[in-house]
């Protein structure tokens, strides 16, 4: 155990704190930036979780504090976009204002000494006991060979799968590294397990930072197209009411840590990720449902069951679902009251500042909880319950509406009457094509929504056969309440401000809250057939399957939630490539500063914001087709490539958006690529050849 003064402590954050300052003025050491900004941060989440959280478990205070942080930096930047301007005066007053406002909390109400490393046991460094560090040892070797591994696979060309990047020595070792941190969960019952879960959290979540260098999804280049702009006139317009707490701790990681503000973007929801998911759940079921250390970690693998396909690229609502899933995992520790309530509140507020699809839900889960604890009167705790649960019914719908309208989509196109929803209730799939490995694979992961509904529905029949509903009961009241917007927002709302295609995203969204909600439920479905096979040290047989399961579940859940394209399914997602950033330089230089308009798939469009941020616009319309808004020129991409590429339709483009210079772009790896070249060769003014044909660029003028 280790303990200061205050007058060291005061010292420390001074000495801390004049380092960064100077490396992020002079400096600009990465190295140094990553080492003490990690200090800074752990000190100061050390010290306000011992202040604010002094009943929790000790190995979740840490992760408590540094919620707290991430909170205080949301919403000074939020506060700052809207009444002044991001810019580096904000980060040094975030920056300062965290160890002062710990500092004097400490003075005032904490008076005895802050403790660090309390379980630090320099036994286990004996020679005799080396040999319990085998299988740790192991686990973490197998992750740095993956990762090695991974960064010698990535690429700049087109991937349709990350999994056509890598064979069969990947998932060897992934296999093997599963395997290994099984074991080492059935084998030790130390807390240090959960160091291991996370660095094989980060693992798993960063596979598509490592393989995409250019860039992975298309939503995270609008992003840290908006960051750009942010950080270098410290606003933008139009005004966004959305995505700024995020914004804010990418630009105050990007300056603590001295790192390019893409790589802060990047990483910063897959760290996220492995931190809060495997520590939140793990004390949710350690200390709030009281299981077992051993069926406590099986079940944070267990959990990468429901998909961690949001984890994998930094956006706003991705955070947000984070923050919602950390709070669901750490219901139970609430109820117990090992765990304040305010800090729902706190991480809400957080979540209000990020995205409010998830901040809406937290809002009304930490209302109907306080109402639960401080209204005593039975009726009329009753009664004011009911309201809240109607209204909370109607959030996220009255929310979808309100949100399309401010974007200028009349409010008749908005609401619709749908008497029943029109629900896509997801495929049976049994694939049968005499490749064994591979069939079994499909006939699992794509059948995972309906094989989590089930298991779902026997952990319930199992809580309520066992007497023990009253510690799910806000689970599943939470989980009816999403259910309900869902269904709400099929019937009454139209999507219009996506595409045909996606108009189903923001439903699909609140399902996966569903999801997660539920995902208590069945991890305890989970726990029923299990927890007397790990209850005690399980033998070799017992290791041997749970191993063996374990690691089918990781790696079905890993290999699911990235892009597939294999010969039983095609994802059809493609990314951002050299040659596409070759291509809109090319179109860029070709116009030699006229207004134009390019007809492309959205990785090209996506391209151009990381080349060019957000150009132009005419009439509304973003240079570069995209699938949003009402009349957009997507519109005439998809026809241009699916049905006809013609001059009436690129004409049609530059009506819109009143240009008289279009161009139209071909990816060979279009599936209608050769077609839609050979009847644009017909109808074009001129063509460009990209990369030898990669991309064939046709111009179209008035």
């Amino acid at each position: 155990m280790i303990t200061f003064s205050r007058a060291q402590h005061i010292s420390g954050q001074t000495i801390i704190a004049a380092i960064i300052i100077a490396n992020q003025c002079w400096l600009h050491n990465m190295w140094l930036g990553l080492i003490f900004g990690l200090i800074y941060l752990w000190l100061n989440s050390k010290k306000l979780a011992d202040i604010l959280f002094h009943d929790t478990h000790q190995g979740l205070k840490n992760s408590l504090g540094l919620i707290v942080i991430l909170a205080y930096i949301s919403l000074c930047y939020t506060l700052a976009y809207h009444f002044y301007q991001i810019n580096y005066w904000i980060f040094l007053w975030v920056f300062l204002t965290i160890p002062i406002i710990v500092e004097i909390l400490s003075f005032f109400k904490f008076r005895k000494e802050h403790y660090f490393f309390n379980n630090l046991d320099l036994n286990q460094w004996k020679l005799a006991k080396i040999r319990h560090w085998l299988w740790p040892t192991l686990t973490l070797t197998f992750d740095i060979l993956l990762v090695i591994l991974l960064f010698k696979k990535a690429s700049l060309g087109v991937v349709r799968s990350p999994w056509e990047l890598v064979n069969y020595k990947f998932w060897i070792l992934f296999a093997l590294s599963n395997i290994a941190l099984t074991i080492t969960i059935l084998n030790k019952k130390s807390s240090k397990n959960i160091f291991l879960l996370c660095c094989h959290f980060l693992l798993i979540s960063s596979i598509a930072i490592i393989l995409y260098p250019l860039g992975y999804g298309y939503d995270s280049f609008i992003h840290a197209a908006v960051l750009d702009i942010v950080q270098k006139t410290g606003t933008i317009q139009p005004r966004l009411f959305l995505y700024v707490g995020q914004y804010g701790l990418t630009l105050f990681s990007q300056e603590l840590w001295q790192i390019p503000l893409e790589t802060a973007n990047k990483i910063l929801l897959p760290l996220l990720f492995s931190l809060l998911w495997p520590i939140s759940l793990y004390y949710g079921l350690r200390h709030g449902f009281h299981w077992s250390y051993r069926s406590s970690y099986l079940g944070v693998l267990w959990s990468l069951f429901v998909g961690f396909g949001f984890a994998i690229m930094t956006t706003p609502q991705s955070l947000g679902l984070l923050l919602l899933a950390t709070v669901i995992f750490l219901l139970p520790t609430i109820k117990n009251k090992n765990l304040p309530l305010y800090f729902i509140w706190i991480v809400t507020v957080m979540a209000l500042t990020i995205h409010p699809l998830a901040g809406i839900p937290l809002a009304y889960l930490g209302l109907i909880l306080v109402i639960e604890k401080v209204n005593k009167s039975r009726l009329s705790r009753t009664i004011i319950l009911t309201l809240v649960y109607i209204l909370a019914a109607l959030s996220l719908p009255f929310f979808l509406a309100i949100y399309q309208i401010f974007n200028k989509i009349p409010y008749w196109q908005v609401l619709t009457t749908h008497f029943w929803p029109e629900i896509t209730w997801p495929s049976l799939h049994w694939q049968q094509s005499y490749s064994f490995p591979l069939d079994m694979l499909h006939n699992i992961g794509q059948n995972q929504i309906w094989l989590y509904i089930i298991i779902v529905l026997i952990g319930l029949i199992l809580i309520i056969r066992n007497h023990k509903y009253i510690f799910f009961q806000k689970n599943v009241i939470f989980s009816l309440l999403l259910l309900a917007n869902y269904l709400l927002s099929k019937i009454f709302i139209n999507f219009n401000l996506q595409i045909a295609y996606q108009k189903d995203d923001y439903p699909n969204r609140i399902i996966y809250l569903v999801a997660l909600s539920a995902l208590p439920i069945f991890l305890t479905a989970v726990y029923f057939v299990l927890h007397r096979a790990v209850k005690d040290k399980p033998n070799f047989f017992h290791t041997l399957w749970l191993a063996g399961l374990s690691t089918v579940v990781v790696m079905i859940s890993t290999y699911f939630s990235y892009p597939i394209y294999d010969k039983n399914l095609n994802s059809k997602s493609f990314n951002v490539t050299a040659t596409d950033i070759k291509t809109v330089k090319t179109i860029e230089q070709d116009a030699n500063g006229q207004a134009y308009v390019v007809l492309a798939n959205q990785m090209v469009g996506a391209a151009a914001i990381k080349e060019f941020g957000f150009a132009h616009y005419y009439n509304d319309n973003f240079y570069y087709s995209m699938p949003l808004g009402a009349n957009n020129i997507y519109q005439e991409f998809l026809s241009m490539i699916e049905v006809r590429a013609d001059r009436a339709t690129a004409i049609s483009a530059m009506d819109k958006t009143g240009v008289n210079l279009a161009y139209f772009v071909v990816n060979n790896y279009w599936h209608s690529a050769k077609t839609a070249n050979q009847m644009a060769e017909q109808t074009a003014d001129q063509v460009l050849t990209i990369d030898g044909g990669v991309n064939q660029v046709f111009i179209y003028k008035k």
